[in-house]
């Protein structure tokens, strides 16, 4: 059953359906148009560039709860700064939106209807979520995946990461616990492609860095302090990572004896759901 539903930046959730009292009458816009450039071989054509346009999604929505019910949902948008818009069919994805108007009629059969239009500014994504974490022994003994790695001093954990995805994906990597100097290396085929490494040494830390193009940040909270890391990344690395399609391996480099852990969020990104 498909279902629909806008996230604002705090977390709050707007669901068309009986918990809202809002129902989706129609909607337009869900599918997918590219702007292709093209070279011309003697008449004979590849693509050589392409972009994807923003595109109005419409929806008409009858609020069961009348005035009550659009003075409800028109708070949550004024209250927002950023929205989500979550579709589940096949799958469940998400794409950033903008509002860019929202129609307000007269009651009629018992409900209040309206047109609400969203501008579409991104992919439809989905987050794929890979931890690793490492744990060291004297012994230095390997344990399989599913359980915690266990190193000697050289200690690495590893994990493979596959994008599906139509565009290329961005990965938010966070780092949490002891680190000196931590690296996170990417390589396909055994030929390394990426790096990330953060001159950064703690006993207890929280490193983010977040690839993802609006929102690119370097952070590293320790003792309750959160601060701008952007200085602390080794500029001859590329550190904000993108994953084209295909498989990958990654490697966590914490270069330390504690047992800090690993988490990569990747961002797929598809045309439609």
């Amino acid at each position: 059953m498909r279902k629909l539903w806008l996230i604002n930046d705090l977390g709050e959730e707007y669901r068309f359906d009986y918990s809202s009292m809002t129902l989706i009458s129609s909607i337009t816009g869900l599918g997918f148009q590219k702007t292709n450039t093209y070279f011309d071989f003697d008449n004979i054509y590849k693509k050589i560039d392409e972009t994807i346009p923003t595109q109005d999604i419409v929806f008409n929505l009858s609020f069961l709860r009348k005035y009550q019910g659009f003075k409800r949902f028109l708070s949550f948008l004024e209250t927002s700064h950023e929205l989500k818009l979550y579709y589940t069919s096949d799958d469940t994805k998400y794409s950033y939106v903008e509002v860019e108007s929202l129609s307000k009629t007269e009651i009629s059969g018992g409900t209040l209807t309206s047109e609400l239009k969203l501008k579409r500014l991104s992919y439809w994504y989905k987050d794929v979520i890979s931890e690793v974490t490492i744990s060291v022994s004297k012994e230095g003994k390997i344990y399989p995946f599913t359980y915690p790695y266990k190193y000697s001093v050289s200690s690495k954990g590893k994990m493979t990461l596959t994008n599906n995805g139509y565009a290329k994906a961005p990965l938010k990597i966070t780092i949490k616990g002891e680190v000196s100097n931590p690296e996170v290396i990417v390589t396909k085929d055994g030929i390394e492609v990426s790096k990330l490494k953060i001159y950064y040494e703690s006993n207890n830390c929280t490193i983010v860095v977040d690839a993802f193009p609006s929102r690119q940040e370097i952070t590293i909270e320790e003792n309750n302090e959160k601060i701008n890391a952007y200085e602390y990344q080794d500029f001859s690395c590329d550190n904000f990572i993108f994953l084209e399609r295909g498989t990958y391996e990654l490697t966590f480099v914490p270069n330390t004896q504690g047992s800090p852990s690993c988490s990569i969020t990747m961002i797929e990104g598809y045309l439609g759901n």
